[in-house]
């Protein structure tokens, strides 16, 4: 009697498919999570750009808000939002037929940082 030998073929994955399978999931999470550090940053540029606003609004509020006209001339200053320190600068002239006075405020994070937010206001002179 002979004996036959039957060898089964084992069900399952090999280790070189497993492999590949692990390097494509990789190469996927590798973009993914590339994807998420751009999607934090640009939500950190928009917040500051927010909160510029903020200050902007504040400093308008401010110079419209008196009950006198703002004097013409340039101002500056520091104004913090949120532990985040704005520089500030308000320009105030008078329009060209005289009757309004015309505020500026730009906004941005430093001396030399590029400008976040920016308002005009008018008033009428006194």
């Amino acid at each position: 009697m002979s004996r036959c030998m039957h060898i089964q073929a084992e069900e399952g994955f090999s280790l070189i498919e497993l492999l590949v399978a692990v390097a494509i999931l990789s190469l996927a999470a590798v973009t993914l999570l590339e994807h998420q550090t751009q999607a934090i940053g640009i939500t950190s540029a928009v917040e500051r750009r927010a909160l510029a606003s903020i200050v902007a609004e504040n400093r308008m509020a401010i110079a419209l808000g008196h009950t006198a006209a703002p004097q013409p001339g340039t101002q500056t200053g520091i104004e913090e939002q949120m532990g985040v320190a704005f520089q500030w600068r308000q320009v105030v002239r008078a329009s060209a037929d005289g009757d309004l006075s015309v505020v500026l405020i730009s906004v941005s994070e430093g001396a030399e940082a590029q400008q976040l937010a920016s308002l005009t206001g008018f008033r009428k002179a006194d």
